[in-house]
């Protein structure tokens, strides 16, 4: 059977036996190889024999499945195929075989006799290694051109795999050794080897190979060389440092009895670990930076961005930068159409969960049998149809934030199960019988009056304190009349992009027509009624003749209710001065400043008078 080699990830060094035709590979606890990795999917591939051959399958996991450097979703494996499993990374090896690098001819190096130190405090002007055969001079003028040519490598490289193969090929031929081994450490504190000859991270040094207290001492003093007790090893090992931070070690081996590390060998290492040091460091910026912009774009693409300048949005996005650093759960209330989710979106792009997955599910967009299934997920053969385990969203969310939209319309089974994930941090899948931790924030999204949703029993008390540790009401449209124009020019320029119709704007009369209109649907009846216009619009600027009857009727009802005829003004104004006058026409009409007998013929036009 084969064995499968953990070359990355904090499993590194492993030797896994396949035992079995079938093996399935994830980070949940029902995988024959599970792999404690955020980046590796809860079920994420499978591994299968088929007469004789194996191959592998990607399970529709999140971060895909690759061999050897190409995304897969299903391969046959060969001897040395190399496996990414998220930031995992295996070596499949038939019939347990091991590579050349596994298995050194090096003897191991056990009580070691230090025979050259320069300390840091020493350090002065570092000079090239020397070749065997080459005059003092010649030798190090010849290296200082290498240092510098491995200078220029680390100020470009853009991955650690091409900046460790430099490093090799620069050290095997500068200081003749026979191996070369940069042991980098990683975020989480641990080391990891890199070994030029397969290109990969993984593999390398055993740890029986290595001498601790010398490796110890190294990154304590600086560079180190060693001779093994009988002179037939010998040992050059720096650290790599950038400040005070210690980065890893570069560590070389030769067995030349006659060619041991001297003293201008250690300060050409100690110099290639300065360049290295700083390369690692501008390396992991870079990419830090560039997942930051691809989060960046993708929020971009999803188009977070509440428009508007109202004083009623200012107090929502107020809101947000408040609360969004916090993990405490949020109600968000509102009608529909005022962008509620917008706002989960928003709170959960400027919290610390950021770089976590957002999930998002409706509680009415679905029948209530399959409501808990979804939220919670569930075990196989928990009812017809659930031929294999399969996560919640509660666990989809792991590490990020779960919107819950419409949270009144939980059956009350559902409100129990949810109330108790709340406060113990647990879910338990539909038919499971184990629990399990998940760490998500929550942000629920109602359309009704929770209180009176309470009142009516739609939903648990205990669950609607619970969820109001932080409330917000999203204002309608009609309460953001100073909106309407900045967002209907915004769904202007998305629809005309994406219709490729070269739209410049609006008639005055359409402006009018929008905001006399009460906009029931809110936000999103703007935004389909935008869309409607541009793709039925004939010219660069759309008029009424495309704006639907019924939302010009609307709008001219609207505008007849506010503005009251004048008729009926003056009929109320002359009929308050006959009051006033006890019904003494002339003296009504010496108030009003008119002659009595226009009086008398503004009484007989209003007729019933």
């Amino acid at each position: 059977m084969p064995v499968l080699l953990v070359r990355e990830g904090r499993r590194s060094g492993e030797r896994l036996s396949v035992k079995k035709p079938r093996v399935t590979i994830g980070r949940a606890a029902g995988n024959d190889l599970r792999f404690d990795d955020r980046t590796v999917s809860r079920y994420h591939a499978l591994l299968s024999e088929r007469d004789g051959e194996w191959y592998i399958n990607d399970l529709g996991s999140r971060n895909r499945t690759m061999v050897n450097g190409a995304c897969i979703v299903a391969a046959r494996l060969c001897h040395m195929d190399e496996v990414h499993i998220g930031n995992v990374v295996l070596a499949f090896l038939e019939q347990g075989e091991e590579t050349t690098e596994t298995r050194t001819t090096s003897p191991p190096l056990h009580s070691a006799e230090v025979t050259q130190t320069i300390r840091l405090d020493r350090l002065q002007e570092l000079t090239g290694a020397r070749r065997r055969t080459w005059s003092r001079d010649a030798r190090r003028d010849h290296h200082l051109g290498r240092l510098m040519s491995l200078a220029e490598l680390a100020a470009y490289a853009r991955d650690l795999e091409s900046l460790c193969d430099g490093v090799v090929d620069a050290l095997q031929y500068a200081l003749d050794a026979e191996r070369v081994v940069p042991i980098l450490e990683e975020p989480a504190g641990t080391f990891r080897p890199y070994v030029a000859a397969r290109r990969s991270f993984g593999e390398g040094l055993e740890d029986h190979d290595l001498d601790a207290a010398l490796v110890e001492r190294s990154c304590r003093e600086g560079a180190i060389g060693a001779s093994r007790a009988g002179g037939d090893l010998h040992v050059a090992c720096s650290p790599i440092r950038l400040g005070r931070r210690n980065l890893g070690l570069i560590y070389c081996v030769t067995s030349r009895p006659s060619a041991p590390f001297d003293e201008d060998d250690l300060r050409y290492l100690f110099s290639v670990c300065v360049a290295v040091g700083m390369a690692i460091d501008g390396i992991r910026a870079t990419h830090r930076i560039a997942t930051r912009e691809e989060n960046l774009r993708r929020q971009l693409r999803q188009r977070y961005d509440m428009v508007g300048e109202s004083d009623a949005l200012k107090a929502v996005h107020h809101f947000i930068r408040r609360v969004a650093p916090t993990d405490a759960g949020v109600l968000i209330c509102g009608e529909s159409g005022t962008g509620k989710e917008l706002v989960a979106r928003a709170i959960h792009r400027h919290s610390l969960r950021c770089d976590g997955p957002l999930e998002t599910m409706s509680a009415a967009a679905m029948p209530p049998t399959l409501v808990e299934s979804e939220l919670f997920g569930h075990a196989k053969g928990a009812f017809t149809g659930a031929v294999a385990d399969k996560p919640g969203r509660f666990e989809l969310a792991d590490g990020g934030t779960l919107f819950l939209d419409e949270v009144g319309e939980l059956p009350a089974e559902c409100q129990t199960k949810l109330l108790r994930v709340l406060e113990e941090g647990k879910i338990r899948r539909l038919g499971d019988t184990r629990d399990r931790e998940v760490d998500v924030r929550l942000i629920a999204a109602t359309n009704r009056d929770p209180k009176e949703a309470v009142a009516q029993r739609l939903m648990r008390e205990d669950l609607f304190y619970r969820l109001d540790r932080l409330r917000i009401v999203v204002p309608p449209l009609r309460d953001r009349a100073d909106d309407v124009e900045l967002l209907a020019q915004h769904f202007l320029s998305v629809f005309s992009r994406q219709c490729k119709r070269p739209i410049s704007g609006y008639a005055p009369e359409v402006m009018d027509v929008f905001k006399a209109y009460h906009w029931p649907g809110n936000v999103r009846e703007l935004q389909n009624v935008v869309e409607r216009m541009v793709i039925l619009g004939d010219s660069s600027v759309l008029g009424l003749d495309v704006v639907p009857e019924d939302l010009k009727a609307a709008a001219h009802a609207g505008s007849a209710v506010l503005v009251e005829p004048l008729i009926e003004v003056e009929k109320a104004h002359v009929l308050r001065a006959l009051r006033e006058a006890d019904g003494n026409k002339k003296r009504a009409a010496e108030m009003l400043g008119i002659d009595r007998s226009t009086l008398y013929a503004k009484l007989r036009r209003y007729g019933d008078v």
